[in-house]
């Protein structure tokens, strides 16, 4: 019988959740004391908490999470724990807008969700907590609590899979929307809508209206934008609740800026309206913000001057709303306190009584010992202060040695990068200038015998020949001096790369400088092993022509940078050779690309890649991954700043397992 009249009660609910507060308090007050068993009170105040309209006008009443919680503690339930504290989370954080206490509360809850593995319960924390700190603008963590609420999604079967599965796929959307990821905000952001209609929850649908036409503004789609802005609109509409501000947000600034005055004046004269409807001050103050925006593009200044005042009106109303809020979240805080210790006191009451006697005797022992040893610290204390004294002096003194010494090793180890750098370049120059001089010396030789040829020829009268022989040997010659000009070109390049920078900008062919330095890196590993293949390709941008530069300088980050990418594809090269059935081809490509009044030099390989982990301080001085003795970790950090000497950017973007890209982005002139 009381689980019939449970159901009445919770149908009469259901069916006035989307009446005023006051109403839903009594409907709880009417459920608690129509039902004494404490499983099913509980299983019926969470349903009222979950159904949607109770979430669309955030109707969380503080009666119904203190009766959750006490009902937890008397069960003794760490899964009714974990959903009562994460109930306490949201109704701080929705409510209150006390964002420490919610993540207190969520913090709390978490331990007892993963000690049960309610996977349900996990999921919904973890976007909470994402959703906190989404309002506080971290974008890391919002990221980091979204993905651990998607590895713990419940089961498929479970029917609260799919509520939680758009929450994750509406939040990665979100996220990558935000930074600019348009490809993977896109991805997301599709299967957030096919799960949005799936589900038919109205919070959703209007949430991937707004995410689509914000979308559809960035990719430039007018069209697009506008029916989503309008579809969104409707449901808000047909909501009948007060969380328009989201898609009012959203469209009226879309409206000013597109200059469709006219129905940005309606829109806004509508939101206005709604938000003089419910006492929110936060809606009163983004409709009246809106207003004045509207009222400065169209130059009323009457009517940008009166909202501006109703804008300022609703701010002062605000703080003082929020002080109200601070003090009632600081009472409810305690009034959850005392809950908890009743709950504790109740749970530990028989142990405190077996054990008060040996407490007390304890308590008495702990006492002594601290008097006997505080008397011990008093004898001691002085011979300690003066021993500290001379400490301080002696440690002072090798503090300066010590700092005198860093000085001198960080321009040791500055000056270590710069020769690993010119060990580099060296191996490979001894390469590349074999060839030419392979080229003169024999060229040299066969000139030698055309020579001795043509004096038999011109002895004997054969003028024809002679003439032959004397155009060979002039052909001869101009290949001597070609490839006598390519040795010393390669020698003018070392020279350059070891001496010490100039300062001054010279006009330099980038791409010939590219093109040089990934021969000479590739023959520089080379010389170091010689069983290393890797293929390089070029994509060179021929409009470039010559640029202002210090050449010696860039050449050093190009050389550092090639060999960084020589280095991942042979270190991932020994791995995969031991794969039997791997196909793995080592590949550096170099390219640049005009940008306007930029250029783009690239390197990119398909090595091992960075991972994420570390990807933050690969620009930090002494950061290296490279075994001890390899690499000082100077390199990337001194290609950064001289980049950014030139007035450019050192960029790096990476994918683990599949390869890196960094690039330089410097000025055309």
């Amino acid at each position: 019988m009381k689980k019939v009249l449970s159901s009445v009660f919770l149908s009469v609910l259901l069916f006035n959740m989307g009446l005023a507060q006051s109403k839903l308090t009594d409907s709880l007050k009417t459920v608690l004391a129509s039902e004494n068993n404490p499983e099913l009170r509980f299983n019926l105040i969470v349903k009222i908490l979950e159904n949607e309209d109770v979430y669309l006008v955030n109707q969380i009443d503080s009666s119904a999470c203190k009766e959750l919680l006490r009902i937890a503690q008397s069960q003794k339930s760490d899964a009714m724990l974990a959903t009562s504290y994460n109930w306490i989370g949201y109704y701080l954080f929705q409510n209150k807008g006390d964002n420490a206490a919610a993540l207190e509360y969520y913090f709390k809850a978490l331990p007892f969700a993963e000690k049960v593995n309610d996977k349900r319960r996990i999921s919904s924390i973890c976007f909470d907590i994402a959703s906190v700190y989404g309002v506080l603008q971290s974008q890391q963590e919002f990221l980091n609590y979204t993905r651990r609420g998607g590895r713990n999604l419940p089961d498929e079967s479970s029917p609260k899979y799919y509520y939680m599965l758009v929450q994750y796929q509406r939040n990665m959307a979100n996220h990558f929307l935000a930074t600019n990821q348009l490809d993977s905000a896109q991805q997301y952001g599709l299967a957030f809508t096919q799960n949005s209609v799936r589900l038919n929850a109205t919070v959703f649908r209007t949430q991937s209206y707004v995410y689509n036409a914000r979308l559809s503004v960035k990719l430039g789609n007018i069209e697009k934008a506008d029916h989503y802005f309008k579809e969104g609109l409707a449901s808000t509409d047909s909501s009948a609740t007060n969380r328009a501000s989201p898609i009012y947000g959203s469209y009226i600034p879309y409206l000013i800026d597109q200059r469709r005055f006219e129905e940005a004046k309606v829109l806004t004269q509508k939101f206005w309206t709604r938000s003089k409807k419910y006492p929110n001050p936060n809606l009163q103050l983004s409709a009246a913000r809106l207003k004045r925006q509207l009222f400065d593009k169209l130059n009323q200044k009457d009517s940008a001057y009166y909202y501006l005042n109703e804008e300022t009106n609703a701010k002062d109303l605000i703080f003082n709303q929020n002080n109200q809020n601070i003090m009632q979240a600081l009472a409810f805080k305690e009034q959850l306190r005392g809950i908890e210790e009743e709950g504790r006191k109740a749970a530990y009451q028989t142990q405190l009584k077996q054990y008060a006697l040996l407490g007390s005797l304890v308590v008495f022992s702990i006492i002594a010992l601290l008097l006997y040893r505080n008397n011990l610290s008093r004898k001691k204390a002085n011979e300690l202060l003066q021993q500290q004294k001379d400490e301080v002096e002696t440690q002072k003194k090798n503090v300066e040695y010590a700092l005198a010494d860093l000085k001198s090793t960080q321009s040791q180890l500055i000056q270590s990068e710069k020769m690993a750098s010119l060990g580099e370049l060296t191996a490979g120059i001894a390469h590349e200038i074999q060839n030419p001089l392979n080229f003169v010396n024999n060229f040299s030789e066969v000139n030698t015998e055309l020579i001795d040829e043509l004096k038999k020829e011109l002895a004997g009268g054969n003028k024809q020949l002679a003439d032959e022989l004397v155009d060979d040997i002039k052909s001869n010659s101009e290949k001597i001096n070609h490839h006598g000009k390519r040795a010393g070109d390669i020698v003018k390049s070392m020279l350059q790369h070891s001496r010490s920078s100039s300062g001054v900008k010279e006009s330099t062919d980038i791409n010939a400088l590219a093109d040089e330095y990934l021969r000479l890196a590739y023959h520089g590993l080379r010389a170091k092993d010689k069983s290393f293949n890797a293929t390089m390709k070029t994509e060179f941008d021929e409009t470039i022509g010559v640029i202002n530069i210090i050449p010696q300088d860039i050449g050093r980050v190009i050389l550092n940078l090639i060999t960084n990418a020589f280095y991942a594809v042979s270190e991932k090269s020994k791995v995969e050779n031991q794969k039997s059935g791997v196909s793995y081809e080592p590949t550096v490509i170099v390219s640049t690309k005009k940008l306007g009044d930029k250029i783009a030099i690239t390197v990119k390989d398909n090595g091992n890649g960075i991972p994420e982990s570390i990807k933050e301080k690969i620009f930090q001085p002494f950061f290296t991954t490279k075994p001890t003795g390899q690499g000082t970790g100077l390199g990337l950090s001194l290609s950064y700043d001289i980049v950014k000497a030139h007035g450019g950017q050192l960029k790096v973007e990476t994918m683990e397992g599949e390869g890196t890209t960094f690039i330089i982005i410097i000025p055309f002139t």
